[in-house]
C-alpha cells in the first residue's frame, strides 16, 4: 500500500482578484462546498447528505459522493464523513483512511490564505513504483486545481450574492 500525503497553498486574494474576500465569506463557501461539492471540485460529479449533526464542536456531516469514472482505485462512489472546524477548517474523511483538510490561514501580512492538505491511500499500489509516481503526479497537478477552483468558485458565489 502507498499513502501520498502532500499540501498545496494558495493566496485567496492574489493583485488583481475581485472581489477581494473575507475570511467569513470564505468560511461560508467552504460550508456550501459540503453540501454542493460538484460546484467546486470538479472531479464530483453527485453529492448526497446521509446525515448531519452539530454544533457542539462544530458540525459533522456524513455524505455519499460520486467520482468520475476512474479518479478512485476502489469504486466511484464513497462516503465521507466532514468535520467543520469554524471559521478554519473542514475535514473530509474517507472509509479507506484517505482524507483531505481545506485549511483558512494567513500569512505573515495577514494575506488570506487556503491549504488543501492531502492524505491519499492506494492499497492496491506498491510503494516506489512507477504506477505510485504516476499517481502522485497526477495528484500534484490536481492540487493547484483543486485550491484555485475553489477560490474561484466562492468568489463567483460572492459575486452572485449566494454566500
Amino acid at each position: 500500500m502507498v499513502t501520498i500525503n502532500m499540501a498545496y497553498t494558495s493566496p485567496i486574494n492574489p493583485p488583481g482578484a475581485t472581489p477581494l474576500l473575507t475570511q467569513d465569506q470564505v468560511w461560508a463557501g467552504l460550508k456550501r462546498k459540503v453540501h454542493h461539492p460538484s460546484d467546486f471540485v470538479p472531479v464530483i460529479t453527485a453529492c448526497e447528505v446521509v446525515s448531519e449533526e452539530g454544533p457542539e464542536d462544530g458540525f459533522k456531516i456524513v455524505r455519499r459522493v460520486t467520482f468520475v469514472p476512474g479518479f478512485k482505485d476502489h469504486g466511484d462512489t464513497v462516503e465521507e464523513t466532514c468535520l467543520h472546524y469554524p471559521p478554519s477548517r473542514v475535514d473530509f474523511h474517507q472509509p479507506d483512511g484517505s482524507s483531505v483538510a481545506n485549511i483558512v490561514s494567513r500569512g505573515a501580512d495577514d494575506e488570506l490564505l487556503l491549504t488543501f492538505s492531502f492524505q491519499w491511500r492506494h492499497p492496491s499500489v506498491e510503494p516506489g513504483s512507477e504506477q505510485a509516481k504516476e499517481i502522485e503526479d497526477k495528484y500534484w497537478k490536481m492540487a493547484p486545481v483543486a485550491v484555485n477552483g475553489s477560490i474561484e468558485g466562492i468568489r463567483r458565489l460572492v459575486r452572485e450574492k449566494k454566500v
